[in-house]
């Protein structure tokens, strides 16, 4: 499957890191909203690498038990 670049998309995360906003990604299924995250992840790290980045992906049969709130409190 290629993948499908979302340069707009991208600079505005960029443009609104930093702002006590939260910031939500919507978009229907299989869409790009993950490999969106994923890209400005690498961001980050390439422009902060001491950044702490936690990513959680809840497709991920391993994650699983991060949807109780207490697991995934702890595991923040």
């Amino acid at each position: 499957m290629k993948l499908i670049g979302r340069p707009t998309y991208l600079e505005r995360l960029k443009r609104l890191r930093g702002t006590p906003d939260i910031k939500i990604i919507t978009g229907v299924r299989r869409s790009g909203k993950s490999q969106l995250m994923l890209a400005f992840m690498e961001h980050l790290r390439l422009k902060e690498p001491q950044t702490n980045i936690i990513f959680v992906d809840f497709t991920r049969l391993s994650s699983e038990p991060l949807r109780e709130y207490h697991a995934l409190h702890n595991h923040v």
